[in-house]
């Protein structure tokens, strides 16, 4: 990998482990929001009455459920123009403190206290004041959120050096992401159903910003402090990242498979109510919940070992769970067609198979992200790691406020035990995105271990004589 001045020495593994932990909190506010915002907005009628209103456009009436993903969209695509904003800010930033340390320390107060106020709606029922509250708190806590969160991953590639210590960092980060999502996701369910939304979402607020500062401490004394803050303005300095030849390769298909995972995230409470048919929205997703996280855990770990080991790179791994997620997604909407015993068996099956080929978009981006930072900086002279890590989260937030609103419109074909075909043709358009991102994949070739000699025996660097 490129050795560069101004980076700081290895963390030790207390140190990693520490600073990894930031993604048991992140993950569980996230994934419990992600899992049950359109749940909250506008539940099943059995679940009581919606909280944000109807709409009648130039005579068409406008479900409810629409509404509410039409809101989530507008607060995830207001906030992702601000991801190159905040990275070309940080990326340029000389302080005591270095070009990170700022921005993390500053906006966790308030990523805590907007993660929270979230799901504390104004009034009762379906209300434009709650649809106003809720995108202007939710474009507030996305911005403090990402000034933390980008400063966090740039520091990915500033503080590791060799590809296992790079792999190793990664698989903390994916490995405590993984208990957050457990979190949000098994125990978020039980929670909901026992304590409410208001409750259970203002505890992950305060447990993700506890462990954000739990992450600072960790590295404030080793980040490093003395790195030449990039020269170039905003737009070329975009221009740059976005036209680099394996960030073009990479993108689209992450794009197209956290789609595809979008949707299949928002799916599950459906699919535990709608085809499981279990008494309690909760308890069912949980169930779900626990074994596609068993499943994303068990690959990831597997895929560490052999990344590590070198006896697979990132690009194949990736590549294979690509074409993979893309042919089975859509088998999971069968499930109790062809047998009606056992359908709680068939269901929990089904989505273990589906987390072990997700665990890719979880567990590889941040490493190819790095490696394509190490790529540019050998390129152009300068090293700009926010600027990749926000040009993926510029798309990724638009690709994740994308899901609510094309589940919403799947949903409206079928969304209950007596008539399930809406939820049954999901998991067909998630597979369907996905698949679409794999044929592009081929162009990424860049090594797992980023210098002048293998970057140019891959053909994107010419050999010098």
């Amino acid at each position: 990998m490129n050795e560069t001045e101004g980076r700081a020495p290895s963390l030790p593994l207390p140190n990693q482990l520490l600073f990894a932990t930031d993604q048991v909190g992140l993950a569980a506010m996230s994934w419990f929001r992600q899992q049950w915002v359109l749940f909250f907005l506008a539940p099943p009628a059995m679940e009581g009455a919606t909280r944000v209103p109807g709409l009648e456009l130039a005579g068409i009436g406008i479900d409810a459920r629409v509404l509410a993903g039409a809101l989530i969209f507008s607060g995830r695509f207001i906030d992702a123009f601000t991801d190159p904003l905040i990275a070309w800010w940080s990326d340029r930033t000389s302080s005591r403190w270095g070009r990170r340390l700022p921005f993390i320390l500053l906006s966790a107060p308030l990523y805590g206290l907007f993660g929270a106020l979230l799901w504390h709606l104004p009034t009762e029922g379906g209300s434009w004041w709650n649809a106003l509250y809720f995108v202007l708190v939710l474009e507030l806590f996305f911005t403090a959120a990402t000034m933390g969160s980008v400063a966090l991953e740039a520091l990915v590639p500033e503080m590791t050096r060799t590809r296992r210590e790079r792999m190793d960092l990664v698989a903390l980060l994916f490995l405590c992401a993984v208990v957050g999502a457990g979190l949000g996701l098994v125990a978020g369910g039980v929670l909901r159903d026992a304590l409410g939304f208001q409750v259970a979402g203002t505890l992950f607020a305060a447990l993700a910003l506890v462990f954000r500062y739990v992450s600072l401490g960790a590295i404030w004394n080793r980040a490093p402090r003395d790195i030449v803050p990039a020269r170039a303005g905003f737009w070329r300095g975009y221009r740059e990242v976005m036209s680099n030849s394996q960030f073009v390769a990479f993108l689209p298909t992450f794009v197209m498979f956290a789609t595809g995972v979008g949707i299949l995230q928002g799916w599950v409470p459906f699919f535990a109510v709608g085809v499981l048919a279990r008494e309690g929205a909760g308890v069912g997703s949980s169930l779900v919940s626990t074994s596609v996280i068993s499943g994303v855990v068990l690959a990831g770990v597997f895929t560490w070992v052999l990344v590590r080991r070198g006896r697979l790179s990132k690009r194949r791994v990736y590549g294979f769970c690509l074409v993979g997620s893309g042919l089975f997604f859509p088998l999971v909407g069968l499930v109790g067609l062809v047998a009606g015993r056992g359908l709680l068996a068939q269901g929990l099956v089904c989505v273990f198979v589906a987390g072990m080929l997700m665990s890719a978009v979880y567990a590889l981006p941040r490493g190819l992200i790095a490696d394509i930072a190490d790529y540019d900086a050998l390129v152009r002279g300068e090293r700009r790691e926010a600027m990749f890590y926000a040009g993926q989260n510029f798309f990724e937030k638009l690709t994740y406020a994308l899901p609510p609103l094309l589940l919403s419109l799947v949903l409206l074909l079928g969304d209950t035990a007596d008539d399930p075909l809406g939820i049954r043709l999901a998991p067909l358009v998630a597979g369907l995105l996905v698949l679409s991102g794999s044929v592009l994949w081929r162009r990424y070739r860049l090594p797992d271990t980023v210098n002048r000699e293998t970057v140019s025996a891959a053909g994107l660097l010419p050999v010098r004589p």
